[in-house]
């Protein structure tokens, strides 16, 4: 008779990915897995697949919490324009309150360019904000909070590529003056 998990699957799969978010893929092993997880290889492989398997769930898990709380930004204001502007400031309140860099642009810097799996993922995720924030700027432009001459989908791009660069600053600089003029930077430019 087979035996039951002795484990609640959701509570490992959110160590696992916060192994790979401190350590990065490839530098987290199988027996860092084993140990954080304090299960065996065995269960691990049944429950979760292979390493790559694991980090692609991981990857999954935190990608649906990133939309669900990009979701909530959004349902704080009372415009399309204003919805988009509260999502950047949570990033960037994110980026203030949190030790650990985004685990999608750590994965993307490190992975995207020889993990096909992992790049598409990634890829589709971006897309996804994209399309989120352009949708957000045609309501702008359709309120008259956005002039009609701006192209909902290039300041999508930017918006959503200038995330990477923000998480940099703090990295680099660790000024919270400057990420916040630089934040106000990126605001006035989607406005102006």
């Amino acid at each position: 008779m087979p035996r039951n998990k002795e484990f609640k699957y959701e509570d490992k799969l959110e160590a696992a990915r916060n192994l790979f978010w401190e350590k990065g893929y490839q530098a987290t092993t199988m027996n860092d897995l084993v140990n954080t997880l304090e299960l065996n290889r065995s269960s691990i492989y049944d429950s979760f697949g292979n390493k790559h398997e694991l980090f692609i769930k991981c990857l999954h898990n935190y990608i649906a919490e990133k939309k669900k709380s990009y979701k909530i930004s959004a349902s704080k204001a009372k415009s399309p324009l204003l919805a988009a502007i509260q999502i950047i400031k949570d990033i960037v309140k994110t980026i203030f309150s949190d030790s650990k860099t985004c685990l999608a642009i750590n994965s993307t810097f490190e992975l995207s360019r020889i993990d096909k799996e992992a790049g598409k993922l990634l890829k589709d995720q971006a897309l996804k904000s994209i399309q989120l924030f352009e949708q957000l700027f045609k309501e702008a432009q359709e309120k008259g909070e956005l002039a009609s001459d701006k192209d909902p989908n290039l300041i999508a791009y930017y918006v959503v590529t200038s995330f990477a660069s923000l998480w940099n600053a703090d990295l680099l600089f660790n000024d919270k003056k400057r990420l916040n003029q630089l934040t106000n930077f990126l605001i006035d430019t989607i406005k102006n």
